[in-house]
């Protein structure tokens, strides 16, 4: 039983840290993600915007 304890300590203490590592990158991405949504947001407003200014200059035919 005493030849188990340096092992599994040894993987305990990388799946512990792998955890951490990996936590820490998916929030990064998480943020990432949101900057990225917010700028497309933004992008799409604009757009918007500039498609419905030029449309209210054409005047109607009929």
């Amino acid at each position: 039983m005493k030849q188990f304890i340096l092992p599994l300590s040894l993987i305990s203490f990388a799946v512990i840290c792998l955890s951490i590592v990996h936590i820490d990158n998916v929030n990064k991405l998480e943020s990432q993600s949101d900057e990225l949504r917010k700028k497309q947001q933004t992008e799409m407003r604009i757009e918007n915007q500039v498609n419905h200014s030029i449309t209210a200059d054409i005047p109607d035919i009929k």
